[in-house]
C-alpha cells in the first residue's frame, strides 16, 4: 500500500455504567455478521460501507448512539508530527489513521512548464522544510519522494509553498466539501 486507504468507522457513545459489558456484547454480536477490520477504544473500523451498515441494527438493538465517519489508513512506515493527535490516532493493531474529513494528502513534484524552460529549479528538500510545521504525517513513496498529510484547510498554503520552490502539490486525497 502506497496511498492511504479509506475505511469506515463508527464512534460508539457507550453508557458509562455499562461500558465494558455492552462493548463485549456488541463485539460478540458483530462476529457472525460482519468483519471488523480494526478498533481503537470505542471506535470500530470496517473495510467497506456495507460492513459498517451491518453494525447499525446491533447498535439499535442495544440502544447505543454512534457517529459514522471516514478514516484514512496510512501506509507503513509513517512518521507522525506534533499535531497528529488532533487529526488521527494509532489503533490497537498499531495501524495509523487520520480522520478523512479533516485532512488532505499530497506529494510534491517538479512543476512542468509548457512555455519553455522552468524559471525555478525544483527544491523538494527546501519545500519539505517549509511545510514541516504544518505536517500531520509523512511516508515514503515507492517511486521516490514522500507523501504528506496536512489539515485540509491548509491545501492552498501547501500549493503556495510547492510553487515557491519550483514544484507543485499533486493531491492524492482531498475530502469532499
Amino acid at each position: 500500500m502506497t496511498d492511504p486507504v479509506l475505511k469506515y468507522a463508527a464512534a460508539l457513545d457507550m453508557p458509562e455504567d455499562k461500558r465494558a459489558g455492552y462493548y463485549a456484547q456488541i463485539v460478540k454480536a458483530l462476529a457472525g455478521k460482519t468483519a471488523l477490520f480494526d478498533r481503537d477504544k470505542e471506535l470500530l473500523i470496517f473495510s467497506s460501507l456495507e460492513e459498517l451498515e451491518r453494525l447499525r441494527p446491533i447498535l439499535k438493538q442495544y440502544a447505543i448512539p454512534s457517529e459514522e465517519l471516514g478514516v484514512l489508513l496510512l501506509p507503513a512506515p509513517v512518521t507522525t508530527y506534533p499535531a497528529f493527535g488532533d487529526y488521527g490516532f494509532v489503533s490497537r493493531l498499531d495501524n495509523v489513521y487520520l480522520y478523512a474529513d479533516l485532512v488532505a494528502v499530497f506529494r510534491l513534484r517538479a512543476a512542468a512548464d509548457s512555455h519553455g524552460p522552468r524559471l525555478r529549479v525544483f527544491e523538494p528538500r527546501q519545500a519539505e522544510a517549509q511545510l514541516e510545521e504544518h505536517l500531520l504525517a509523512a511516508w515514503p513513496q515507492p517511486e521516490g519522494g514522500t507523501a504528506f498529510a496536512i489539515e485540509a484547510q491548509l491545501a492552498e498554503l501547501a500549493e503556495g509553498i510547492a510553487r515557491a520552490y519550483g514544484g507543485v502539490a499533486v493531491w492524492i486525497y482531498m475530502p469532499e466539501q
